[in-house]
């Protein structure tokens, strides 16, 4: 086969696999309808996506310490009037963690919490789609244009065991102008 051949070869399998490269790219846009599809959690309504503006979503769990402290920073953000135009939304993974099942455990996290943003029930689906989340508390903020610009995992006997309200305010300003 000459050199020709073979770089027409690749240049042609190059070309067909870059749109699927595309695909698998976390873009808002395509996670989204994953996240509006989900059952709505406590006394949040369905999830409405929005475009073009800045996202944050939690991966969280009631049974998480890290977890609690991260939503008063989320409310705390979704309070502030320089991001109004943000949309959060907490995905509730891992919940039955060891085969328990506990639904008053969850009535007590959103009373004690008391999100001021959207809660909706994950899935392994959904998980896989985010990069196959693993670890709680996880954070992914998203840019106007859809595009991931930070996160945060947390990670086992990390001393930072969740996202602040410094670490979410600086990458909502960097998705503001992205």
């Amino acid at each position: 086969m000459s050199w020709i051949s073979r770089a027409v070869i690749v240049f042609a399998v190059f070309f067909t696999l870059l749109p699927l490269a595309r695909a698998g790219d976390s873009d808002w846009q395509v996670l989204s309808r994953l996240l509006a599809g989900s059952p709505a959690l406590g006394d949040s309504g369905a999830f409405t996506p929005g475009e073009g503006q800045p996202v944050v979503v939690t991966f969280f769990a009631s049974w998480c310490p890290p977890c609690t402290d991260e939503f008063a920073h989320l409310n705390k953000i979704a309070a502030n009037p320089e991001f109004a135009d943000a949309q959060i939304v907490g995905v509730n993974v891992f919940e039955d963690f060891g085969g328990v099942k506990d639904p008053e455990r969850m009535v007590a996290f959103l009373e004690r919490t008391d999100p001021r943003f959207d809660l909706v029930t994950g899935s392994p689906d959904i998980r896989a789609a985010f990069g196959n989340v693993t670890r709680i508390p996880t954070v992914v903020v998203y840019g106007r244009s859809g595009r991931e610009v930070w996160r945060f995992i947390h990670v086992k006997d990390a001393e930072k065991t969740h996202a602040n309200e410094t670490d979410l305010v600086d990458a909502l300003k960097r998705a503001q102008s992205q």
